[in-house]
Order: structure tokens, then sequence, then C-alpha cells
């Protein structure tokens, strides 16, 4: 673990804001998401060439759409085992990262990787985003929130709007059906008052599939009453 494979060197080159320090504690990260995998039902992943490309490169993909050094914090909702919060958080210690997991277990695991890894630019909050976007010091502060692999778009913006700042902007990766799940999101996204600014699509090396990044911003004022209580989301959609 002293020196990074060349896998990790490859995917990561295009990523010049990584030095040597930051490429030994992305490596650490990844092996620690590895290991506590086996016991501990974090993601589906388990090989390390596949959890290099899904887990680190596509998660700091977004730095190469976005003007992301540009947002003092940033508030990842669904984060599980931190992506992609973690592995831009070790990119940037400048930036604040709020991680937002409602799994016990999970934030266990984030507080374990915060305190090993010496990450003092995350916060971990252990509860349901229903909850939470109520709350006066977290409603409507962040310029920028990130989803992945949370819900479906209409869910995913009714539970990530609330805590974005107007004028300020939902991150979404998604899969290759994200145009059925656009026209499903129509009607959230007008009572939610956002609308889809931008959508960058790119394909994962070693042809480990399609992604695609959609940008929503926050035109307006989001009605106290979204995100409705815990569950309602998912089981009745916008």
């Amino acid at each position: 673990m002293n020196e990074a494979p060349s896998l990790v060197k490859d995917l990561l080159q295009s990523f010049p804001e990584l030095d040597a320090e930051k490429h030994e504690k992305l490596l650490a990260y990844l092996q620690l998401v590895l290991a506590t995998t086996r016991t501990t039902n974090l993601t589906a992943i388990t090989g390390r060439e596949e959890a290099v490309v899904k887990h680190l490169y596509d998660s700091l993909i977004v730095i190469r759409l976005t003007p992301w050094s540009a947002w003092p914090k940033i508030l990842d909702l669904g984060s599980g085992a931190g992506l992609p919060a973690v592995p831009l958080a070790i990119t940037y210690p400048q930036q604040t990262y709020y991680l937002v997991e409602a799994s016990r277990k999970k934030a266990a695991f984030l507080h374990r990787v915060k305190e090993e890894l010496n990450l003092e630019n995350i916060i971990i909050l252990n509860d349901r985003a229903e909850n939470l976007a109520h709350q006066k010091d977290l409603r409507g502060q962040y310029p920028v929130v990130t989803a992945r692999a949370v819900a479906e778009t209409a869910v995913l913006l009714e539970l990530t709007i609330p805590f974005c700042k107007t004028g300020g902007y939902v991150l979404a990766y998604k899969g290759p059906n994200y145009r059925t799940e656009m026209e499903k999101a129509k009607q959230a996204l007008s009572l939610l008052n956002a609308e889809l600014k931008a959508e960058f699509s790119y394909q994962l090396p070693l042809a480990m599939g399609q992604r695609t990044l959609l940008l929503f911003e926050k035109l307006g004022p989001t009605s106290e009453k979204y995100p409705r209580r815990p569950g309602i989301p998912a089981k009745r959609p916008l």
C-alpha cells in the first residue's frame, strides 16, 4: 500500500489535484471499503479493479465536469460507503462535506473512515433526509447536493432540493436509464421549483459502463411541505 498500483495511477492521472499523499489516502480508503464489505453490506463491489473504476474514478469525474473547487461546502445524500463524498473530501481538504446516511452501520463506518484517515472536513449526519431537510441549520444551506445510486430521479429531487440554496445545484450520478426517469420527474421539477440545467454523459474506463451526471438548478424557495414524512417520497413519488 506504500506505492499506488499502476491501475490507480493510470485512471487518476487526469486529476492533477491528486498529489502522492492524496493517492495514498485514496488507496487507504479503498482498502477500508473492500475489507469492510467482506463482513458488512457496504457495496456490491468486491473486486479491486472494479472498485478503483466505480468507486474512485466515478466519484471524482465531477471535478472535470463542473467548477467543483468553487463550492465551499457540499452535502452528500445517501452517502453509504462514502461515495462520492470521501474521495472528493480527500481531494479537496479545504471544502466541508456533510454526509447524510440513515443506516447506523454505514454511518459507523463513515465515522471510522473519518478517524482513521484524519478527515476533519467531513461531518456525518445519521438520520433520514426527510427529517434533516426540515432542520433550519440544514435546509436551504448548500450550494451543491450530490447523490449517487440513491433513488429514482423524482424521489431524489424531493429529498435533495430542500437542502439547496436558491441558485444552488443537485448533482445526480445516473446510469443508462436516466431518460426514462426524467420523463417521470417532470411534475417533481415543477413542484420543487427546479429545472435540469445540464447533463454530462461519459464512459467508465475498462468498458465498465456508461454514466450520466445530471445537474439540476434550484430556481426558488421550496414549499415547506417537502420533503414529505419518511418513506412517503419513495412510496408516492411526486
